[in-house]
């Protein structure tokens, strides 16, 4: 019952990663206010092999949150409609799906993980949006990220800063990804342990030096709008947690 309609539920944490109930479902469903569409995600369980609840193939809370936001600003003005958006570190793809849903006229889902990249087309393929939606297995940094040049419109991305040690890396590879003009949507949420303030101001130090420059006006706002998207139980989660923050990035002029 928990798991139902998309919630976000605490997680605990384990060796190395967080683990959360409704990570050992074979699938959870989400649903989009905007459009009325149902998204279904498959997760690791439904791959067998041992692969239930292991968390770089299961939706997280910080997708669930990235998913809801874009929902959200699509009722207002369609963001996405007719836009390239490419998802850095996709996981079960769930943020990608709602994309194609609703309106992006292409979505690249990447990930440096094989598993992953298997499980994001077979969620591709489970809501029908082939014809829109591809996968890509991409690593971080200015090699493998100068394939897709100035691919996006939208870059969209959700609990990607946890390690200092990939922050310049995914830096090098917003900037380059991004179009002139466009936008990366990057939500973060604070981890038991690990303080949201000091990995996201540590991050922004790194994305100065890239040619990207920090929305800050809007950053506020959308982080403010992003917390009236909680019920009353969620945001203690969050809250418990250190909160949650959406970073809007744009190319420096």
């Amino acid at each position: 019952i928990e798991c139902k309609n998309g919630a976000i539920i605490s997680e605990s944490a384990v060796p190395g990663a967080y683990q959360q109930l409704c990570m050992d479902l074979p699938e959870r469903r989400f649903s989009l206010k905007s459009t009325g569409d149902q998204l279904y995600i498959y997760q690791g369980a439904s791959l067998g092999d041992g692969m239930a609840g292991r968390t770089g193939v299961a939706v997280w809370n910080s997708g669930i949150l990235l998913t809801r936001f874009l929902d959200s600003l699509s009722v207002e003005s369609p963001l996405l409609r007719g836009k390239a958006v490419l998802e850095l570190g996709c996981g079960a793809a769930l943020a990608s799906v709602a994309s194609a849903k609703l309106g992006a006229e292409s979505v690249i889902a990447t990930d440096a993980n094989p598993e992953v990249i298997r499980l994001a087309q077979r969620n591709i393929e489970r809501n029908g949006i082939q014809t829109i939606a591809k996968t890509a297995e991409l690593h971080w940094g200015l090699m493998d990220a100068a394939e897709y040049a100035a691919a996006a419109d939208v870059v969209i991305g959700s609990d990607l800063t946890y390690n200092s040690g990939s922050w310049l890396a995914l830096a090098e590879t917003m900037s380059i990804i991004l179009k002139p003009g466009g936008l990366v949507i990057y939500v973060t949420l604070g981890h038991s342990g690990f303080n949201t303030e000091g990995e996201v101001g540590g991050f922004l130090s790194t994305v100065a030096s890239k040619d990207l420059r920090l929305l800050t006006k809007e950053s506020i706002e959308w982080t403010v709008r992003l917390k009236t998207l909680l019920s009353p139980n969620e945001k203690i989660v969050i809250d418990a947690n250190g909160g949650a923050r959406v970073i809007l990035l744009s190319k420096k002029l």
